[in-house]
């Protein structure tokens, strides 16, 4: 039976119930500015202990439960990526939360943490750190271990712009004398060449890319088979594409995979001589039989921006040259998002909102335009 209470700080409930062994004990909260509000809380309290949940979990510390979380649940599941998101989020929790046990987490204390957090990150990294505290914090109230959501309401904001380094991209002039910068004195042995050239005709990602294996690739049909990547952050061998939408077939003009099949050739007739094995089938291979770095294929890129007078790029940024060039010439966005491998067509729209914006201008021009006309 729960009972209630006026105080000065305001209601308060008092819940019996018998613990494990029998005894009599007492939950107690106050601090509730009415008393339906003691009354709904308590309620809460009372349901979970029908169903045998513990009050003694909320001694734990906010600290050892989500790091628990990190090890027990999340740790592996995904990319070593997303492990290493989440456990920043717990080293992040360990300094700013390093004695407060669950139950005396409170709203305010966890909205001032990512408050100041936030006065010197962008809101990107606040949402980071929120997101997975937030998911350990409702994994707890799930589990009957606390009873109310310290996260519940709070904002994620951080006041540091984020840098927009990888959403550069040339325009189709640039990106069309880049190709011709490529091509000359293009050589089999100069593998980075071969991978601008497919990035930018693909708009794969630079580890879909480096992923791809020579039974991937179908010359007949004018296709490439998108179905796993290369890690070469951490176990330097195949992985996982980076969503299941990711996992995909597109087509590739006929001029690119001409230099490729070239490339193709090339090795071919090298390993022969040298007797080394492309073990793996991998593409792009140099004449080593190592994969060509993200830095190598940047450095390329970016000496080749130079001779054409172009704002330099990554290869991600070849991947949004692509994109761009698509949209800018009308091809559907829903066909662009499924060639990208993007999650959802949200991410399409996010991501490429600057474009689509400068699109709708010219779009509202030539409806005016064909309006007028009309009127002969």
């Amino acid at each position: 039976m729960a009972s209630f209470k006026k105080l000065p700080t305001g209601w308060q409930y008092r819940v019996s119930y018998k613990d494990e062994h029998g005894k009599y004990k007492t939950k107690s909260m106050n601090g509730f500015d009415t008393k339906r509000e003691a009354q709904l809380a308590a309620a809460e309290v009372e349901s979970k202990l029908s169903k045998g949940y513990s009050i003694k979990s909320g001694d734990k510390l906010f600290t050892d439960y989500f790091r628990n979380w990190f090890e027990v649940y999340r740790k592996g599941k995904k990319s070593k990526d997303n492990d290493g998101d989440i456990r920043r989020a717990v080293e992040f929790a360990e300094r700013v939360f390093p004695d407060v046990r669950l139950k005396e987490l409170t709203r305010e204390d966890y909205q001032r943490a990512l408050n100041q957090y936030g006065e010197t990150h962008s809101t990107a990294s606040v949402k980071k750190h929120h997101t997975y505290m937030r998911a350990a914090i409702k994994d707890a109230i799930e589990e009957g271990i606390i009873f109310r959501d310290p996260t519940y309401r709070v904002l994620a904001v951080g006041k540091v712009q984020p840098k927009h380094e990888e959403l550069k991209y040339l325009s189709y002039q640039k990106s069309t004398e880049l190709i011709q910068t490529i091509l000359t004195g293009i050589r089999p042995d100069y593998t980075s060449r071969y991978i601008i050239l497919f990035g930018l005709a693909t708009g794969c990602r630079f580890s879909e890319i480096i992923g791809l294996t020579w039974d991937d690739i179908d010359f007949k049909e004018n296709t490439v088979t998108i179905n796993k990547t290369w890690d070469y952050k951490y176990d330097n061998h195949f992985s996982n594409t980076k969503n299941y939408q990711s996992k995909r077939v597109i087509t590739v003009d006929e001029n690119t995979l001409s230099h490729i099949k070239k490339l193709n050739i090339h090795q071919k007739e090298y390993h022969l001589k040298s007797g080394l094995k492309n073990e793996h089938g991998l593409v792009f291979l140099n004449d080593d039989m190592e994969l060509v770095s993200n830095n190598a294929v940047n450095k390329v890129l970016r000496k080749s921006c130079a001779k054409i007078n172009a704002t330099p790029i990554t290869c991600h940024g070849l991947r949004h040259t692509h994109a761009s060039i698509l949209l800018y010439k009308g091809v559907n966005i829903k066909y662009v998002s499924r060639r990208l491998g993007h999650k959802d067509i949200v991410t399409t729209l996010q991501t490429y909102q600057h474009i689509l914006d400068e699109m709708e201008q010219k779009e509202s021009s030539t409806v005016n335009q064909m309006i007028s006309n009309m009127y002969g």
